[in-house]
């Protein structure tokens, strides 16, 4: 009968499943190497611009107004002033503050990282994508606050140079978090349904 199918014997391996999704995985797969080198670079020029700060005395790092500069004394920069030249409790408020916008940024680098990597290993329905996406929100929301919140401290201190409590990339980053908030949702949702969809086999 042709709908009769020869159940594999007990001795007998179980051949595998057809790749599903291979264009999918084979771009989340150069996506995750991506992210990976986007990743350590950050790391390294987190490292290297705290170094310069407190190791090596504010060497190759200016503040001017609403900006900051690595290398060379820049040119034509009204009020820019030497990183070294400020008093330490001053320079320690802008490390704890560049630190404080850094690591949501690794934070959300590290999440997604791991979802492309389990979508590059085949997991593309997952229920965790929900919590991954949801997470990366959150690093999106405290890198969006963080310069006003590290802006409290510098302004505690005295003596700051950079006084910019808003940034531009802070209001991208709660339109990006907003949406990962919905994408989430909507990925949750989905998996309900496939789980009632399969509860009725």
């Amino acid at each position: 009968m042709p709908n009769v199918v020869a159940l594999p014997r007990r001795d007998e391996p179980v051949q595998p499943e057809p790749d599903g999704y291979p264009a999918l995985r084979r771009w989340a797969s150069c996506m995750a190497s991506l992210v990976t080198m986007i990743l350590a670079g950050f790391v390294v020029f987190t490292g290297i611009v705290l170094s310069l700060g407190l190791v090596f005395q504010g060497a190759f790092l200016w503040l001017a107004p609403g900006a900051g500069f690595l290398g060379s004394r820049p040119d034509g920069i009204a009020g820019l002033v030497s990183f070294g030249a400020l008093p330490w409790p001053t320079r320690l408020a802008y490390a704890v503050t560049f630190t404080a916008t850094q690591v949501p940024v690794l934070f959300v680098l590290c999440h997604l990282r791991a979802l492309l990597r389990d979508l590059a290993a085949g997991a593309v329905f997952a229920a965790g994508h929900a919590s991954r996406l949801r997470r990366m929100a959150i690093g999106l929301l405290a890198y969006a606050v963080a310069p006003a919140a590290g802006q409290i401290l510098v302004r505690l201190v005295g003596h700051g140079v950079d006084l910019a409590w808003w940034r531009t990339s802070s209001l991208h980053a709660l339109l990006l978090a907003a949406f990962l908030i919905v994408l989430s949702e909507l990925i949750r949702a989905g998996q309900a349904i496939k789980d009632d969809r399969d509860g009725f086999v």
